[in-house]
């Protein structure tokens, strides 16, 4: 059950705006009572009051007495459902409250009502002190608005729906993260009011708009995205700086390579180890002269040693210049050719008559397309 008390203060004083030509009247019909008339009286007012602060609620026209009604229509003093739906015609409204005070002791109680057509009815009980009868009382003030936001849940809502450009897309209402549009749709329930929407999308550009949503109905909203040429990486050109790139690092690597094995040629140690060997041997560091001037007992072994660990090292940096270079090579080429080509495009494929003229050795022709 819930409680009302007057124990809340909220401001409220402030003249209310005027409703939107869109929002959703709520009719207020005047409460019955026995015995606690200006207390009655002073909650009507004070719930059309709390309704001009609602946006997209409006106080429906036309002053209205549920007991006038009830014996106007020659219904119950407490209307039953047929009743209600004939007090509705009646008054030529589609949604109105009413309900019933009676005072006890020092304080007053009842009961309020939200009749919605083909909605079923929202009740709400009442129970605050009876010295309130001035419909601008603060207390009474709050009283009356926590029952309005209890009876209508708030503002009236709407659907929105979005379709984008993109078959997937986030979507953003009053910049808050609201979802995601899958299949280049989606619907939306907001409040009803003005809306501010932004739809996201991977490689296009945004794209926003503005948007009354209509209470209790559907409002389409249709956002064109651009694509983003700055978003779409071009592979091509990428490739070609990374084949480059790669390309001077092999190349790189290849001239430490060839340096090194220049540095050996001028070590002291290898002219020693050179010296070992006839003049007619051109290939020192060949596999079968190492065998051969280890097993020369003439030859000085630590000359020897320091010469062969020369050759090692060598062999090594020979190794890495007969793979890098040729890599050095291919990648700078494929490189150059994928920044050269970067910016090719496929032409656009048309419709329409083509004329090729071709010659030969002996005869010549004409050959007439079309395109579709």
């Amino acid at each position: 059950m819930l409680a009302l008390s007057a124990c809340v203060a909220r401001g409220g004083a402030a003249r209310a705006a005027e409703p939107s030509p869109a929002a959703l009247p709520i009719t207020v019909v005047t409460l019955r009572t026995d015995d606690a008339y200006d207390q009655a009286d002073a909650l009507t007012k004070a719930l059309r009051s709390a309704i001009k602060n609602v946006p997209g609620w409006s106080v429906g026209t036309g002053d209205f007495s549920l007991e006038v009604l009830t014996l106007s229509l020659q219904c119950d003093d407490r209307p039953d459902a047929s009743c209600q739906a004939r007090i509705a015609d009646h008054i030529r409204s589609d949604r109105y409250i009413w309900g019933m005070l009676r005072k006890s002791d020092a304080v007053v109680e009842g009961e309020l009502h939200l009749w919605t057509r083909g909605q079923p009815t929202v009740t709400v009980p009442v129970k605050y002190s009876a010295n309130l009868t001035e419909a601008n009382d603060e207390s009474l003030r709050a009283i009356a608005a926590d029952a309005i936001a209890a009876l209508t849940g708030g503002p009236p809502r709407g659907s929105l729906r979005v379709r984008t450009g993109a078959s997937r897309a986030s979507v953003l209402i009053d910049g808050k993260p609201a979802g995601l549009v899958q299949n280049g749709e989606a619907t939306f329930t907001v409040t009803a009011g003005p809306h501010r929407v932004l739809v996201k999308s991977t490689g296009f550009l945004d794209a926003e708009a503005s948007v009354v949503v209509r209470p209790v109905a559907t409002t389409d909203v249709a956002l064109s995205q651009m694509p983003d040429e700055s978003s779409q990486l071009d592979w091509k050109r990428l490739g070609g700086f990374v084949g480059l790139g790669a390309g001077a690092v092999f190349g790189t690597v290849g001239v430490i390579s060839s340096v090194q094995v220049a540095s050996i040629q001028g070590d002291a140690r290898y002219d020693a180890y050179r010296a070992l060997f006839d003049q007619s041997v051109t290939d020192v560091c060949a596999r079968d002269q190492r065998e051969a001037i280890r097993g020369d007992q003439r030859a000085d072994a630590s000359t020897v040693n320091a010469g062969i660990r020369l050759c090692e090292k060598a062999d090594t940096f020979m190794t890495l210049q007969l793979v890098f270079y040729p890599l050095a090579v291919l990648s700078a080429g494929l490189g150059a050719y994928l920044l050269v080509t970067s910016g090719d495009e496929r032409p656009e494929r048309r419709t329409g008559w083509t004329v090729q003229p071709s010659v030969g050795l002996d005869a010549g022709g004409l050959d007439v397309t079309y395109r579709w």
